[in-house]
């Protein structure tokens, strides 16, 4: 069995070339989540010197794998609280260790700032995930369906 090499990147200078057909592949499963995610990066939102906007990407062998960011909750004001937002994998990136890693950078980049994180999980399968990272599903009427605390 040959190995793939997984790197985790933190994006600050430009989104990466394959970006587009990561978006269109998100974009064909349904998730416009990722065109949001476009959308903050051209706003400047993660080139700027704030560490609580954080955007994280993984690459196979050099192909864009996965996506996700960690920014401050735009539906909960709270200061010690911060969001897991946009992350997709694509699919053939999944069940093989892309989504872990990516979560783990997520993670660890988020409560090395604030001592909750929160986020929203698109679907079931999405909720499992989540709640194998330590999440612990969360009502609390803010957009959200999950939460983890430091």
């Amino acid at each position: 069995m040959i190995s793939s090499a997984l790197q985790v990147v933190r994006l600050s200078e430009t989104l990466p070339d394959d970006f587009s057909a990561l978006q269109d592949e998100a974009a064909a499963e349904g998730y416009r989540f990722v065109d949001g995610l476009r959308d903050e990066w051209q706003s400047g939102r993660y080139r700027d010197a704030d560490e609580r906007n954080a955007l994280f990407a993984v690459f196979r062998d050099g192909v864009l794998a996965a996506i996700g960011a960690v920014t401050p909750d735009p539906y909960d004001p709270a200061p010690d609280l911060l969001r897991i937002r946009h992350v997709y994998v694509r699919p053939t990136g999944r069940r093989g260790g892309v989504g872990r890693l990516l979560a783990s950078a997520l993670v660890q980049q988020g409560l090395s700032l604030a001592p909750r994180l929160s986020l929203n999980a698109a679907d079931s399968g999405a909720a499992a995930f989540w709640e194998a990272m330590g999440f612990k599903p969360d009502g609390g009427g803010t957009r959200r369906s999950h939460l983890l605390t430091r």
